[in-house]
């Protein structure tokens, strides 16, 4: 026995699959009785609600700390958010994220920490940390050792962008470290 509606289905779930229409306009037989017709009709309210979150966007960017080259776009004294280009492989990406100060120390230029210490004493929150924020979210990343801490909460961004520029070793950190 043929089941010709359970090969309509079929070709209706492929159909949304490959070419993202939705909703899905559908072409019923004089003779198909109601209930057929409300099972068709669930079906498709099923796939319309199932089948988008396989249709999500990656986006792919290729970034390396050794192979890149960033310039800054902008300056940043004086703000949290910084900005840079970064280009690998003749390919550019814009890049942006944030500087701020804190009293967790750094030990070197580069070194990573999954979450910082920020003191109630202004004082005591001199080292510069830097996070990408776009286009993937990356780790903390040490700038500097910044020793007047009204200096630091100007500075600290442009530093950021700075050394996206200036040091392998901070892309490699940055770029190396990042989820979504």
């Amino acid at each position: 026995m043929k089941y010709p509606i359970h090969d309509t289905i079929l070709r209706i779930v492929a159909n949304l699959l490959t070419t993202r229409i939705f909703p899905v306009v559908f072409l019923f037989r004089k003779n198909r009785s109601k209930t057929m017709k409300s099972k068709i009709i669930i079906a498709e309210l099923l796939c319309t609600i199932i089948a988008p979150p396989a249709l999500a966007v990656t986006k792919c960017v290729a970034l390396n700390g050794s192979n890149t080259t960033c310039t800054s776009s902008g300056s940043a004294t004086g703000h949290t958010d910084w900005a840079a280009t970064c280009t690998t492989n003749g390919v550019s990406t814009p890049i942006s994220g944030i500087g701020i100060c804190s009293s967790t120390s750094g030990t070197s230029i580069g070194q990573t920490a999954t979450e910082l210490d920020t003191s109630s004493t202004t004082d005591e929150n001199l080292n510069c940390w830097c996070k990408m924020t776009s286009p993937a979210v990356s780790r903390w990343v040490f700038s500097d050792s910044i020793p007047l801490a009204g200096l630091c909460a100007e500075d600290c961004a442009s530093s950021c962008a700075s050394d996206v520029q200036l040091w392998a070793d901070f892309r490699s950190a940055l770029f190396g470290s990042l989820s979504d």
